[in-house]
């Protein structure tokens, strides 16, 4: 898995084969076959590695007291899980894959403790509101933000899209807020 995932942050998910990874372990590639049935397996190994890597950044986040706190960390720690781990992320969240849940109907329960304390958050916070589609609203803009930031919307401008970013998600809670 080391290597693999070194391939991965280095060259991407098209630079990630069986072969490759046997060939830089000293493998014959039919030896691999005995951890991974192929790429597919190879490559879920990698998604749910970088789901590890996400929950556990995503749990320090939702530490916080309030759930307006915990909501914010948790958007902040999406954005910079995205700027720190870009080839995870694109794997994660950005390459079509068999099996990946379908939104809004993903967003009611989790079986991740951290994004549990998400929805819980969002529900105290806007306790009036469709819990399910105000995650996936929030969650659409927050990757909408990063996906034009990875194709250069903001000039590839680390601190512009972080700037950016955090006023979009500020008018977008000054906004949701009940009067």
């Amino acid at each position: 898995m080391a290597v693999a995932e070194r391939i991965l942050r280095k060259e991407g998910i098209g630079a990630v084969t069986t072969r490759r990874v046997a060939g830089e372990l000293g493998l014959t590639p039919m030896a691999l076959y005995r951890h991974f049935r192929g790429k597919d397996a190879l490559v879920q190994a990698l998604v749910e590695l970088g789901f590890a890597h996400w929950e556990t950044r995503l749990a320090r986040a939702v530490k916080a007291r309030s759930p307006r706190r915990r909501l914010d960390n948790a958007l902040a720690a999406y954005r910079d899980f995205a700027l720190a781990e870009p080839r995870l992320f694109e794997l994660m969240f950005l390459t079509p894959r068999p099996a990946v849940p379908n939104a809004p109907a993903s967003l009611a329960v989790s079986p991740s403790p951290a994004f549990s304390k998400v929805i819980a958050a969002l529900r105290a916070e806007l306790p009036s509101r469709d819990p399910e589609q105000l995650l996936l609203l929030i969650w659409a803009l927050a990757h909408g933000l990063v996906a034009l930031h990875f194709s250069g919307r903001f000039g590839f401008d680390e601190k512009l899209f972080r700037r950016t970013y955090d006023r979009t998600m500020a008018l977008l809670w000054s906004r949701l807020r009940p009067s």
